[in-house]
């Protein structure tokens, strides 16, 4: 038997999309959370890149200073040294002697005494003090007590 074949012509058109085959939640916006993600590295890496070269300026500023102080502490001490060697050689039992004879005095020769408060002697007869005694007790002058002074300074340079 023979039978005729039919040829169909029409076809239907396929207009379905994957998305309308595959039904899931479509993301809208999803490009922006892409932007937002770069934005908030960027502003991450840019906070911690300012802290860091902020931490290294401070540093460096910082140690500059110190060695600057360092420099001027140098300089304040070997200042201090000559100015104590200045001062070590201006009381030098030499120089204040040789001061005292360009001043007039006299280097003392034989005994040497010393200036100060010597105790009274206790008088057994019972005769009034003497007019010297009197005068060591009464309150002495300005230039007394700077003689004192001065001849004590003298005498214990001596020794």
């Amino acid at each position: 038997m023979v039978v005729a074949q039919e040829k169909v012509e029409w076809q239907e058109v396929l207009t379905q999309t994957h998305a309308e085959k595959n039904p899931q939640l479509v993301r809208k916006g999803k490009g922006y959370s892409k932007i937002k993600s770069i934005v908030v590295l960027a502003l991450v890496v840019g906070v911690t890149g300012a802290i860091g070269a902020e931490t290294i300026h401070l540093t460096v500023v910082q140690g500059a200073e110190i060695r600057a102080l360092e420099n001027e502490i140098s300089a304040i001490k070997t200042k201090n040294d000559l100015l104590q060697m200045e001062a070590d050689k201006l009381r030098s039992v030499g120089r204040i002697e040789s001061v005292a004879l360009s001043m007039g005095m006299e280097k003392p020769t034989g005994k040497v005494y010393m200036a100060g408060v010597v105790p009274a002697a206790k008088n057994e007869q019972g005769a009034p003090p003497t007019q010297a005694v009197t005068q060591a007790e009464s309150k002495p002058t300005a230039l007394q007590q700077f003689s004192r002074k001065f001849t004590s300074f003298f005498a214990s340079t001596q020794r």
